[in-house]
Formats: C-alpha cells, sequence, structure tokens
C-alpha cells in the first residue's frame, strides 16, 4: 500500500491536508520509522510516497443481531468495546431488561469471547466503569492489543477505552525521540506507554493507586526501559504544580478538564504542546471556552473529533501550542 512519508513535525499538518483531500486510507493506521510518520493513502498525494505493508485497524466482528429475534434486532446495539476475551456492552433503557439474552447472542457469535458485560457508565472517585458480567466468565482481567503493543488491565480497578487506540497512535506519531512526555492522568499508561515506546521520556502519574500495577505491567510487557518511564501515584493537583519544562502533555480528564488547564500549561515548556480532551455537545465548538481560559499563555492549533460519547455528546481534542508567556 502506498503511504506518504513526512517528519514527524510535520505529521499532523499532513494529516489534516489528507483528511481535507479524501486519500487519507480511515481503515489502516499510521506508521512511525525513525523520525517520519507515514500516513496510509486511499488516491493520489503528493511528497515522498513509499510502499509499505498496511497495518489495518481493528475490524468490528459480525453482525451478532442475527441470532436474536427480529422484535429485539433494533434494540441492541451494533458496536460494542472489545478488549481481549471481555465485550463490554452498553444498552438503552428500553433494551436493558434485554440484556442477558443480548449478550448470550453476543457470546455465541464470536469464538474469541468468554466474557460480556453492561456498561453502566463511568463513576467514583477515579473514573472506573462500573461493570457487570452478564454472560460467560466472570473475568475483567483482559490482554489487548493496539498499535503493535500489549497492555493488560482489570477493567473494575482502572479506566481503560479502546476507542482511544488511533487518538494513542496519533499523539505517538507525533513524539520525538528524548523529549519529555507528561501524563498527569495516566491510568494503566497506554498513552504514557505509547509515547515511551515512541522514544519520550515519560512521567506518568494517577490518584488512583491500582493505576500503579498496571501501568507497571504496561511498560514491562511492552520492553519499556524504566530510564524512560517514570510512574508516580498522585493527585494532578498536588503533582502539577511542581513540574515545568515537558515538551508535551496529555491532559484526559474529559469531565473535569479545563479544571486543570492552567495547572498542566504552566508544566508545558513555552512552544511546547498540550492535547486536552473534553466532552462536548455534538455539533458545538468548544475551542472558544477553552481559548477564553488559556489566558493568552497559548493558542489553540487544532481541533478533532474522537469518538462520539452518547447520543447528544462527543469527545474531542484540542492541540494547544504554549506561548512564551
Amino acid at each position: 500500500m502506498k503511504h506518504l512519508r513526512v517528519s514527524c513535525r510535520e505529521a499532523e499538518a499532513a494529516r489534516r491536508t489528507l483528511e481535507r483531500s479524501g486519500v487519507l486510507h480511515s481503515a489502516c493506521l499510521p506508521q512511525r520509522e525513525g523520525d517520519s510518520v507515514l500516513w496510509p493513502l486511499c488516491g493520489a498525494a503528493e511528497g515522498d510516497v513509499v510502499e509499505r505493508e498496511p497495518r489495518q485497524r481493528q475490524r468490528p466482528v459480525g453482525d451478532y443481531r442475527q441470532r436474536l429475534p427480529s422484535t429485539l434486532r433494533k434494540l441492541a446495539p451494533r458496536g460494542f468495546d472489545l478488549l481481549g476475551h471481555a465485550a463490554i456492552l452498553r444498552l438503552s433503557d428500553e433494551a436493558e431488561p434485554h440484556a442477558p439474552l443480548i449478550a448470550e447472542a453476543l457470546l455465541a457469535s464470536h469464538s474469541q469471547l468468554r466474557t460480556v458485560a453492561l456498561d453502566s457508565g463511568v463513576d467514583g472517585r477515579w473514573r472506573v466503569r462500573m461493570l457487570r458480567v452478564i454472560a460467560g466468565e466472570d473475568n475483567l482481567v483482559v490482554h489487548h492489543r493496539e498499535n503493535g503493543l500489549r497492555f493488560e488491565v482489570d477493567l473494575r480497578q482502572v479506566f481503560f477505552s479502546p476507542r482511544l487506540a488511533t487518538e494513542r497512535a496519533r499523539i505517538a506519531a507525533l513524539v520525538r525521540p528524548g523529549e519529555r512526555f507528561l501524563d498527569p492522568f495516566a491510568g494503566a499508561a497506554p498513552f504514557a506507554v505509547s509515547a515511551a515506546a515512541a522514544g519520550a521520556q515519560v512521567l506518568a502519574a494517577d490518584g488512583n493507586p491500582a493505576a500503579q500495577r498496571w501501568a507497571e505491567r504496561n511498560s514491562a510487557l511492552n520492553n519499556v526501559s524504566s530510564e524512560n518511564f517514570e510512574f508516580h501515584i498522585a493527585l494532578a493537583e498536588t503533582l502539577l504544580p511542581s513540574l515545568r519544562d515537558f515538551d508535551r502533555v496529555v491532559l484526559n480528564h474529559p469531565t473535569a478538564q479545563l479544571n486543570y488547564l492552567e495547572l498542566a500549561l504552566a508544566a508545558t515548556r513555552p512552544g511546547g504542546s498540550l492535547h486536552l480532551y473534553l466532552l462536548a455537545n455534538r455539533g458545538e465548538d468548544p475551542t472558544a471556552e477553552t481559548t477564553a481560559a488559556l489566558v493568552e499563555r497559548g493558542r489553540v492549533e487544532a481541533q478533532r473529533l474522537v469518538h462520539p460519547f452518547s447520543p447528544g455528546r462527543e469527545l474531542r481534542v484540542i492541540d494547544i501550542r504554549r506561548g512564551s508567556g
């Protein structure tokens, strides 16, 4: 497959240009080669075009709903989160009474599945999913693969979303070898480990004491050197005031992101990048509120949809460049 090779510095601008031109192959992942990023193409593009084996995104599995009575097919969700041996379902109020039947159909449709759990949303101090196993084994310690990396996590202890795999690949593609990378809401450290695997010097932290076990486990699974990866059990509001001069900061606390924006920006070096994840109403431009919160200390460079969150809301990321002030 043809790929456009660009420098890491130009990667994000190239992605936007390819998307606007309609030639960025959405079914394949970008690849990292040294100081370059390879964007997969589905059409002609100008520049350094090279041939490489494609890296396919995880394809959706078959439609399990065909096993359900016709009256239930419209109620059962088409999509679900797949992590290793476990499938995580979110159901409407109308569908929830039929959860066991829907789960059994899903379990019977896919040989790799051994557990189906119902997701009732994120709750608690550490934003952990409220999960209830409704079919199969009562085991939510999952082994997940994405972007050539391996992750292990207990979904009852630490939040983990496979829907951020593409975003983690994008951020890792922007990383320059040796840059200082900060993730103060690391959880099981998928962003942090992805960055460390790309050559960053990573400081990851989370207030959830359970996160440390899985973050360090994931670092080891991916052969990340302890010299490149450091994890602390710490609250962001306690940790951030003591930190400065990071080249890149990931601020992934979508429900309270603006509460930490000033502290995270202060931890970013002048000219460095901050990636802010937030929930926005569908069709709403969230940059105005963010720009006001920056108070001339940074500028919004880009924003993009990460994935739909609910019928009326979506997860977005805003890329911010720290100013000199």
